[in-house]
């Protein structure tokens, strides 16, 4: 039984590979065109999954992408967003940049969700069937 797990952990060990970090997977940056007092507008070219009601923060590059703000987004329309500062440790500008987290899918439609369907279908059939 010990030597079954071992196989069964080396397994996923071999299937499923190292990944970065998930803020780095994620995240997405995009140039703030407009600044003004409290609302920004960023060109967000053809990333469809931008939606108004989503949040954000604006960085600065320059400094490490120290953190600028905090937004949410009022409205998209012709390929750029337009959101509202919500909080800011600094006025922005456009040499800032703008970070929207990308929604994730639901459980069912990720990779290691089928991964761990198959593996542990696999391991508890053979053990069924012992």
């Amino acid at each position: 039984m010990r030597t079954l797990l071992l196989l069964a952990i080396a397994t996923v060990a071999v299937l499923v590979p190292a990944r970065g970090a998930r803020a780095q997977e994620s995240a997405y940056r995009f140039e703030i065109v407009q600044a003004g007092d409290s609302t920004i507008t960023f060109d967000i070219g053809n990333h469809g999954w931008v939606q108004a009601g989503q949040q954000g923060i604006a960085v600065d590059p320059v400094r490490r992408d120290a953190l600028v703000a905090r937004f949410r987004i009022l409205r998209v329309s012709d390929g750029r967003a337009t959101a509202l500062v919500t909080g800011s440790t600094t006025r922005v500008t456009s040499q800032h940049v703008a970070l929207v987290d990308r929604p994730r899918g639901r459980f069912f439609t990720r990779r290691e969700f089928w991964i761990g369907t198959v593996l542990g279908g696999a391991i508890g059939a053979f053990i069924a069937g012992r």
